[in-house]
């Protein structure tokens, strides 16, 4: 049988994906377990180009990509060792979901 490595979570530093949705845009970051959704929001916004002050962080709700591209229900905040954080294949996927429009 073939052993899945992909659930395992062993480093110090993983590699994972941004993807603004509605924009298509991705990038890669280097984080540890410790590392917050919001700090990862912050950096990719500004990696990707969409860093507007006039459009705050707030407005952008982070959710877990799951198997086949579907998304984990449930907005995510905080550490990202809270919400899965794995070796491989880890991506967050940022919404714009202003509270006002």
């Amino acid at each position: 049988t073939m052993v899945d490595v992909t659930k395992d979570k062993k480093r110090q530093v993983v590699e994972i994906f941004l993807k603004l949705l509605g924009q298509g845009a991705r990038c890669r970051l280097l984080v540890t377990p410790e590392t917050t959704v919001e700090e990862i929001l912050k950096r990719g916004r500004k990696e990707l180009g969409f860093d507007q002050e006039w459009i705050p962080d707030s407005d952008f709700k982070c959710y877990v990509m799951e198997d086949h591209g579907e998304i984990k229900p449930g907005a995510i905040s905080g550490p990202v060792k809270n919400h899965g954080l794995t070796d491989f294949e880890y991506e967050i996927y940022a919404v714009f979901e202003p509270s006002s429009y």
